[in-house]
């Protein structure tokens, strides 16, 4: 770990990690905001836990809960690198998805995660990860797919 990383993590576990999270917040919400077009949302409630097992999926690393507009994260995100902010930004995205009603008028809900995955590409590719830019580009194609 990297001693950013660690000042980082330091800075989440403190007894108010929430103006520093915000502030990576309101930075992928530009992003979410030229890319997708979405009103930014508030910095939203995050937490950093062991995830449920999905179904066959073996890990997974966020969720968000449209319900509370909380996002839940992998305890092992490294948030002060592009990689981990990815996943954050994924989970914003769905957050904006919700906020802006784009649920509403999605074909169906792989629609929402395919463009949160390609979110996340451009994203990652932008910052020279064009090895994981290209599997999150997959991702959307293979979990972005309505059934007829």
């Amino acid at each position: 770990m990297s001693i950013l990383s660690a000042l980082f993590l330091i800075t989440l576990t403190s007894a108010d990690p929430k103006p520093e999270l915000c502030s990576l917040v309101a930075d992928l919400n530009t992003v979410i905001l030229n890319e997708t077009g979405y009103n930014p949302v508030p910095c939203p409630d995050v937490g950093f836990a062991v995830l449920p097992q999905a179904g066959s999926m073996r890990s997974q690393a966020g969720a968000f809960c449209p319900d509370t507009g909380a996002i839940e994260l992998a305890p092992d995100l490294d948030l002060s690198d592009a990689f981990g902010q990815s996943y954050l930004l994924h989970e914003l995205v769905h957050a904006a998805q919700y906020a802006n009603g784009a649920q509403d008028n999605a074909r169906c809900p792989a629609v929402l995660e395919a463009e949160a995955y390609t979110v996340q590409s451009d994203f990652l590719r932008a910052r020279g990860l064009g090895r994981e830019a290209v599997t999150m580009r997959l991702l959307a194609g293979q979990l972005g797919t309505c059934p007829d």
